[in-house]
């Protein structure tokens, strides 16, 4: 058998069963060990006796391996054989699924097609900082727009502006001595330039 052939180094055969691990091997070990308790400490020759076994190791859950089901299983052919009828014993349970399945097999029909909403949140918070870095770029490129082509004088366009400003006083300034030279070429007034150069040939 292949997993008898993985398993070289240890053999876990406990009552006849070959368990794939060790802690299977000594939950069976225990479940060995408890039935010998019961059979040397219970009365088991009355049905009442065998029942009330029976029913208390299921309640309780005493046995955790299949050696001890099959025990309970001979308590309860014990129990028909005494005129117990099948409605009156309490089932054995089996706490292990015997047939491997996939998780997607327990899903509903609704389950299966409809995405789960936890990947479209975990999308989301995969793709916020990339929505957010986008979002801040723009409100700065907008900042920079704003800046750059304000009348208000700041760091990008104090340069443009003081300069645009100077031309004009400049412009303004010329304009005005023009204006005053033509006034004082009307009233005969000589030019403050010569009247400057004549102080400083004096």
């Amino acid at each position: 058998m292949a997993i008898n052939d993985e398993r070289t180094d240890a053999n876990f055969i406990v009552g006849g069963y070959d368990f794939l691990s060790e802690l299977d091997a000594q939950k069976a070990s225990l479940d060995l060990s408890k039935i010998k308790v019961l059979e040397e400490r219970v009365k088991a020759s009355r049905p009442n006796d065998i029942k009330a076994v029976y029913e208390k190791a299921i309640e309780n859950k005493i046995f955790k391996s299949p050696i001890g089901w099959q025990y309970l299983a001979r308590l309860r052919e014990k129990l028909y054989a005494s005129g117990f009828s099948e409605e009156e014993l309490i089932p054995i349970p089996i706490p292990v699924s015997l047939t491997r399945h996939s998780a997607f097999e327990n899903l509903s029909v609704q389950q299966r097609i409809k995405p789960d909403s936890r990947d479209s949140k975990a999308e989301f918070k995969r793709l916020f900082p990339y929505i957010l870095n986008i979002f801040l770029l723009i409100i700065v490129i907008a900042m920079f727009i704003i800046a750059s082509t304000s009348d208000s004088d700041n760091i990008l366009n104090y340069k443009r502006n003081v300069t645009n400003r100077y031309s004009s006083w400049e412009q303004d300034l010329t304009q005005r001595e023009k204006v005053i030279r033509e006034a004082e070429k009307k009233l005969g007034i000589e030019s403050s330039e010569g009247y400057y150069d004549d102080a400083n040939n004096d």
